[in-house]
């Protein structure tokens, strides 16, 4: 157990860097999975409606079909789900109401708090690595 001995002696810094880190690093992962699973899914059922040439240039149309490049496409849909009147602003202004589930609609949601939740993480790291660089002195030994 040297790993727990040493997490349970480390200094509270060092255990909020080490904490901030891995609970990143474990949300990016999560993160990823989602949406290669939801990828093909949102795609299945949205791409007939909003992915054409009204609302994509012929570049995004092309990019956003190849692999990487559709989670992109993806987090444009669960954006448009989640938050249409703010959607329909700017890109989408004249697509018709979509019928999506409810379970896709909280998905989606879900999908977008987990996304701030990272970056709030990513920032309290940068932030408490800052410090640390900048002010933080160690205790004598």
């Amino acid at each position: 157990m040297p790993l727990v001995n040493a997490i349970l002696d480390m200094e509270l810094l060092g255990a909020i860097i080490f904490g901030a880190m891995f609970l990143g690093l474990l949300l990016a992962f999560i993160l990823i999975i989602y949406m290669t699973i939801a990828t093909p899914f949102l795609s299945k059922r949205l791409d007939s409606i909003i992915f054409n040439a009204e609302w994509f240039t012929d570049f995004e149309l092309g990019f956003y079909s190849t692999w990487p490049f559709s989670m992109m496409k993806t987090l444009y849909y669960m954006y448009f789900i989640s938050f249409p009147i703010f959607s329909r602003r700017k890109r989408f202004k004249n697509v018709p109401q979509l019928n999506v589930p409810l379970s896709i609609i909280i998905t989606s949601k879900f999908y977008i708090f987990l996304h701030l939740l990272t970056l709030f993480i990513c920032l309290i790291s940068i932030f408490v690595g800052a410090y640390v660089y900048f002010f933080y002195d160690s205790p004598p030994s």
